[in-house]
């Protein structure tokens, strides 16, 4: 006997040429029948939806068939979210949408970062085949033409639901759209508080980990080399504690050099300058160059390429630090050249960067207290951006330190925006250390207690999480409570 979801994801393939055209029983029927094979053993949350059909044969009539939240009434306009299908000539538009009476008891739910945050984790994880909402608060949006030109033959349904859809996907096939359909199912479910149960259940887990994935990317150093090489100008960005220097001078290798900028750091450190020196006859001064100098000789002079690493790269006045050397960051045109104020000993008249030169830089995206990178300089440079990795931990083996990690990256995934996001702790908060002169193994315990509690404290005081701030109190509560008293 075959499933329900199975008759549902031929029903959707059909569109409109589906038998179930005209009749909303069955298909009220086979909505429950899905319903029931996924959440068998959560009965009692029954009562938190309705099914509601209305498919009616002709092509300039709106018709639906979905799963409404309750409470409403049986019939007419509702509020709330709810997964609906649009029939079409040919395989029908599956949407999440709201009620064309306003947003109702969902509203939290909807403008929750981590509501959105994951819808747009599953439509990478299904290679883009799921449109969302820019904002899904905004009832006035209007879905590009060029969208619609995907989703066939709904002039209908656009008309009259367009401002309230706000995740959606076309279904064709139904084997080759069975995963997103079930995906996009079970999200509407769980979000709802509706456990799956039996099989569906553990699918769901998985799922979850592999968004938790897609929203926390893991970076893939192979792809820094290339761009490097490729590109030549590249930054590593990301919050605190997640490796970004560890990784650039691995990634840069033994033929490199390593700087760091800080407030300080000037034209003449970096570039060149003139430095006083004390003479039997007074006082003269002498042409250096700087570190930018240094390490394009190191690539003028040596066999395979130089990577010039600077860790904390925005700490500095980008500006004032480069000058006129910003001219010849331009990754497509190494035959740039500018002439210096000051010319060191050795050197020719106008300057230009080796082929052989590259820069890869370190940025710290919890740093509030400097300013970002202005756009002229940022578009010489590649970025990516390096997020917390839970496989240093788990390799590590300590079920404390995974439970707090996996607790915080939830707590930042679900309540913290955009901003506030890039607050997020790194794993290196909850990763054991050895000592490099004693050797001793520090307590992971000691260390989240004394560096990770200040920094999520220190948070809390400077007031930057917004509207986390209450949940990232109650993670520094779970973290404390875990924690057994220091020796």
């Amino acid at each position: 006997m075959a499933s329900a979801l199975n008759e549902l994801m031929k029903v959707l393939s059909e569109g409109r040429a589906s038998p179930l055209m005209g009749d909303r029983e069955p298909a009220q029927q086979l909505l429950e029948q899905v319903y029931r094979e996924r959440a068998h053993g959560a009965a009692h949350h029954r009562s938190r939806y309705q099914w509601r059909a209305n498919l009616q044969k002709g092509e300039d009539k709106a018709s639906y068939a979905g799963i409404i939240t309750a409470p409403n009434a049986e019939s007419g306009p509702y509020q709330g979210t709810s997964l609906v299908w649009f029939p079409s000539a040919k395989g029908s538009l599956l949407v999440l949408v709201v009620g064309t009476e306003g947003f109702g008891a969902d509203q939290e739910l909807l403008g929750r970062p981590g509501h959105a945050r994951r819808l747009r984790a599953l439509g990478r994880v299904h290679g883009s085949r799921l449109w969302v909402k820019p904002d899904l608060l905004d009832l006035h949006f209007k879905i590009a033409e060029s969208q619609w030109s995907q989703w066939p033959e709904l002039d209908a349904a656009r008309k009259q639901y367009e401002p309230y859809i706000y995740a959606a996907t076309f279904v064709r096939d139904e084997t080759a759209d069975r995963a997103l359909v079930e995906d996009l199912l079970d999200f509407f479910l769980t979000e709802h508080g509706t456990p799956l149960t039996g099989t569906f259940g553990g699918r769901w887990l998985k799922t979850l980990e592999r968004l938790r994935q897609r929203i926390f990317e893991p970076i893939d150093e192979r792809a820094v080399k290339v761009a490097l090489k490729e590109r030549r100008f590249v930054v590593l960005e990301g919050p605190p504690g997640t490796g970004k220097t560890r990784l650039a001078r691995q990634v840069a290798g033994d033929h490199s050099s390593v700087i760091q900028f800080h407030p300080a750091r000037t034209y003449e450190d970096f570039v060149v300058g003139l430095y006083p020196r004390p003479t039997k006859d007074g006082l003269a001064f002498e042409v250096r160059p700087g570190d930018l100098l240094k390490a394009n000789r190191s690539a003028e002079s040596g066999k395979t390429d130089h990577v010039l690493v600077i860790d904390e790269i925005n700490r500095a006045d980008l500006a004032r630090v480069l000058g006129e050397a910003i001219f010849l960051f331009e990754p497509g045109e190494p035959n740039r050249s500018v002439a210096l104020p000051h010319t060191p000993e050795g050197y020719p008249e106008r300057f230009s960067l080796s082929p052989r030169l590259q820069i890869l830089a370190t940025r710290n995206t919890a740093d509030r207290t400097i300013a970002r990178m202005d756009v002229a300089i940022r578009r010489r440079f590649s970025f990516f951006t390096v997020w917390p990795d839970a496989r240093p931990i788990e390799k590590q083996g300590d079920a404390l330190a995974l439970e707090c990690f996996s607790d915080c990256l939830d707590v930042f995934a679900e309540y913290a925006d955009d901003e506030v996001l890039k607050l997020i702790p790194g794993h290196a908060y909850f990763l054991d250390v050895v000592d490099s002169i004693t050797g001793r193994t520090a307590r992971i315990a000691s260390r989240m207690r004394h560096e990770l509690l200040p920094l999520l404290k220190d948070y809390l005081s400077e007031r930057i999480c917004g509207a986390a701030d209450r949940e990232v109190a109650a993670l520094i509560d779970r973290i404390e409570a875990r924690l057994v008293p220091v020796e």
